[in-house]
């Protein structure tokens, strides 16, 4: 869903950085494909290095949901919309560990049994690849459009934003 926002609005840069993190579960799934018709591990293959690159990137979009947790859902809480954030979060806390996993199954694939780590990989991007898609189509579709029409003053969203801005932002997000 386009919401036609300018850049600097958070609702924007949370977009832009979902679309960034979309390319990231694009890219994990093949590589993590091409892993699975790996007959043993080759400190060589560049996949690895890909695989731990992509972990690190999803790993990094922390500030995201810390932005998200403490900005922009306490303010649609305060305006009484307490579902959809509370899902949001609790699908957080279901992503995270899922994340750190793959990251530290990238760091110990030499020290481990190959036919395991690449069933342990499958499992964890089997599980965050779709929840992770389903997730920021929800953001996208309704929790955002819903935020815009909750919080309709912009000098709400100016304050927002210098909250945001106190937080930070991920390695991969677009000039805000």
């Amino acid at each position: 869903m386009e919401l036609n926002l300018k850049p600097g609005h958070i609702i924007h840069t949370m977009t832009e950085e979902h679309k960034m993190i979309l390319g990231f579960l694009d890219e994990l799934e093949k590589t993590n494909q091409r892993i699975q018709e790996e007959g043993k591990y080759s400190g060589d293959n560049g996949d690895f290095e890909k695989l731990e690159n992509i972990a690190e990137h999803l790993v990094g979009a922390e500030p995201h949901y810390q932005r998200e947790e403490e900005v922009l859902f306490p303010e649609i809480e305060k305006r009484g919309v307490s579902c959809p954030p509370e899902v949001m979060r609790k699908e957080h806390e279901e992503l995270r560990p899922k994340k750190k996993e793959i990251l530290e199954l990238c760091r110990s694939v030499s020290k481990m049994d190959f036919q395991n780590f690449k069933k342990k990989l499958k499992e964890a991007a089997d599980f965050l690849i779709p929840m992770l898609r389903e997730h920021i189509a929800k953001e996208n579709d309704i929790l955002y459009p819903l935020s815009l029409e909750v919080i309709p003053e912009e000098v709400v969203w100016q304050e927002m934003k210098k909250e945001c801005d106190e937080i930070g932002y991920c390695c991969f997000t677009p000039k805000v």
